[in-house]
């Protein structure tokens, strides 16, 4: 029997967002792949995407709503979960008021049908919500403060370029199809520097790799700052014509020399001076920043030191150039109902992020009666984990929405099973790199007992007598969601389900010299960040160190095989420790057995491997494993960064011992 081929959308938190093809017989899925279509992914799909397949069929997948009694879990109706709920919070919003209701959701689901989490607590009145990022804030904030906005250069503008530098970024690992424009752009001659404390196999295209001490980033871009000013490299009718505060700037980074910055950086000097030159005069040079490099108590200034070269150099605005960290293209015309939504919230609060434990602590006036968890798994992804967990299990009422009985859906008393991507009409797109938007089609019908979060929520507000709640389809929310860039570029629904779009003529922001700050102007100095208690002016904030309890660095960056904890599902593996040879003998391991890493805050037992692409006095383990292998985050702590609120997860540390 021949297969139906039905175009979808991977909808993971990624930078490419692939388009593919599912392969339908006798309504189930028998494959996935790529669809070559996709004018950027091309066909190829990373090992995450193709397990689609894996999760939508795997035995473990939850198909009923589930209700904790005591110890238990006993499956329930979809009716009962629903009056439970709905009973919940009409007495909590009666009595405590909608504030006591926490809404714990992030980006494990991509697609729009699933915003209807935050338009139906829009329409409950508004509910305690998070603030800052365990991912990217710091950096985004830091580009608003120059830029005014987050705009990325097309991946395909990355081939005029002439030095690329990849800093803090793992293509490889994270974002495949950079990878091959990076392999093209090096064919023809371009010179690809890689900037990491790792030598992470996206080395592999990079022309040169230079080791940096962690979180140092910010003194390294100040000095090659210094060296482009010292030498008279910098583009002075750019920085005349478009860029605030130069003078500023340049006062600040003379003290950035590079003996100074080589001391702080571990990057000897003529390296300094070498990679400085080379960006400033082999034009046009682009920078590809990756989120690692901000997730330090300084990662918002390390982002803005590194904005501040592509100013001074007028590497901004032309093809070829731009300092790439996020790209939100699409995000400004997504509106429709849960725009629409926002206009009903009437008391809301909002809580760090990072401090989701100390936050339910805490709270008070009131204090937290309700968490409601979607798209995310935050009793793994959170710093400090053991704090949070023991104050979530303390609130009077939890449900978590998921495909998966994860560590936080273990901790609930209500957990209802969600639909898959191949379960969905959807519109997806992404902020981080690819500049498509594109529409996703059902490939088969969910299993029985399972219900789509769109239509969870309807029922829910039904059930709750919310009568401004729309009572519409899900095509409709969703073409009502976009509707304001098919108005913008005059296109039709259709035409974005018979192919991919991108807005036209934004393969390079800036062009026009004219930035959304409030001069209009690339702002080295940014009234608006002293206003917010930010320097100014880009600055250095030194970088933290161990002491001698806790003396190595750990970094928990995202492993290839995973997108966060989804794919760590069906593993029970312990985790690995990576460590050069010289940390590792250093501290006296064995090379057999496992060893113990303890931090502040916890302890974990891991498998070690001796990693010589690792810098000195520096742990690696891949983020998203489990409880039953053994979190990172049961080591990290909840500090923040400089700007932004962001996790500054990479500041943590640890020392390590054979686990006897």
């Amino acid at each position: 029997m021949k297969s139906e081929m039905i175009k979808f959308t991977c909808p993971m938190d990624c930078f490419d967002a692939c388009g593919m093809i599912a392969a339908v017989q006798d309504g189930r899925v028998i494959k996935v792949e790529g669809d070559s279509a996709h004018p950027l992914t091309k066909g190829y799909v990373c090992e995450k995407g193709k397990k689609h397949l894996e999760r939508i069929y795997h035995p473990e997948r939850l198909k009923k709503p589930m209700k904790r009694v005591g110890d238990g879990w006993f499956e329930i109706s979809w009716e009962e979960a629903i009056d439970e709920i709905s009973d919940k919070l009409i007495e909590i919003k009666r009595n405590y008021g909608t504030t006591a209701v926490l809404h714990c959701s992030d980006a494990g689901y991509g697609g729009l049908s699933k915003s209807v989490d935050n338009m139906f607590f829009n329409y409950y009145g508004g509910v305690t919500v998070s603030r800052g990022s365990l991912c990217w804030s710091a950096g985004i904030q830091g580009q608003k403060y120059d830029f005014g906005d987050n705009r990325g250069h097309h991946p395909k503008d990355h081939l005029n370029a002439k030095t690329i530098i990849i800093w803090g970024r793992n293509p490889y690992n994270t974002n495949i199809h950079l990878m091959e424009y990076l392999a093209q752009a090096k064919k023809q001659g371009t010179h690809i520097i890689l900037i990491d404390p790792i030598r992470t196999k996206t080395a592999s295209v990079a022309s040169e790799h230079v080791y940096i001490k962690p979180s140092t980033d910010g003194a390294l871009a100040l000095g090659m700052a210094h060296v482009i000013i010292d030498k008279g490299l910098v583009d002075q009718g750019y920085v005349d014509q478009h860029v605030k505060g130069y003078e500023a700037f340049k006062d600040y980074a003379a003290d950035f020399t590079p003996e100074r910055v080589e001391a702080i950086t571990g990057i000897d000097q003529e390296t300094i001076k070498r990679l400085a030159i080379a960006y400033a005069t082999n034009k046009p040079s682009c920078i590809i920043v990756g989120y690692g490099l901000q997730r330090y108590i300084n990662g918002g200034n390390n982002v803005r030191c590194i904005d501040a070269l592509g100013a001074i150099t007028g590497n901004i605005g032309i093809p070829g150039g731009g300092v790439n960290y996020a790209n939100k293209s699409i995000s400004r015309y997504i509106q429709g109902e849960v725009a629409k939504s926002e206009n009903f919230i009437k008391n809301q609060r909002t809580y760090s992020k990072t401090k989701l434990g100390e936050f339910l602590e805490t709270a008070q006036t009131p204090a937290i009666e309700c968490v409601f968890v979607t798209k995310s798994n935050p009793l793994v992804q959170v710093p400090n984990i053991h704090r949070t967990i023991e104050a979530f299990k303390k609130v009077d009422f939890k449900v978590v929405i998921d495909m998966f009985m994860t560590d936080t859906a273990k901790l609930a008393d209500i957990v209802l099973p969600c639909t898959s991507i191949l379960e969905e009409e959807e519109i997806i797109y992404s902020s981080m790199f690819s500049p498509y938007v594109s529409y996703s089609s059902r490939a088969v019908e969910p299993p029985e007992g399972i219900m789509g979060e769109y239509e969870f929520f309807r029922r829910l507000a039904k059930k709750m007598e919310i009568k401004a709640y729309p009572d519409m389809d899900q095509a409709e929310f969703l073409k009502k969601a976009i509707q304001p860039l098919l108005d913008a570029y005059e296109i039709t629904l259709d035409q974005i389900k018979d192919s991919y779009f991108a807005i036209p003529e934004r393969e390079v922001p800036w062009q026009d010299g004219k930035f959304e700050t409030p001069t209009g102007k690339f702002e080295l100095y940014s009234e608006i960040a002293m206003k917010e208690g930010a320097n100014p002016l880009p600055a250095y904030i030194p970088a933290l160190a161990g002491d001698r309890e806790f003396p190595l660095r750990l970094l928990t960056p995202h492993c290839k095989k995973s997108l966060h904890s989804q794919h760590f599902a069906f593993t029970s593996e312990v985790p690995v420790v990576y460590m050069n040879e010289k940390t590792f003998a250093t501290h006296g391991l064995l090379k057999e057995g496992l060893i113990k890493i303890e931090s502040k805050q916890g302890a974990l037992i891991a498998k070690s491997e001796v990693d010589d692409s690792i810098g000195d006095e520096i742990l690696m383990i891949y983020e998203g494993w489990w409880h039953k292998s053994g979190s990172v985050n049961i080591l990290t702590e909840d500090i923040i960064s400089d700007i932004g609120e962001q996790a500054a997860i990479y500041d943590c540390f640890c020392k390590i011992s054979n686990h006897t």
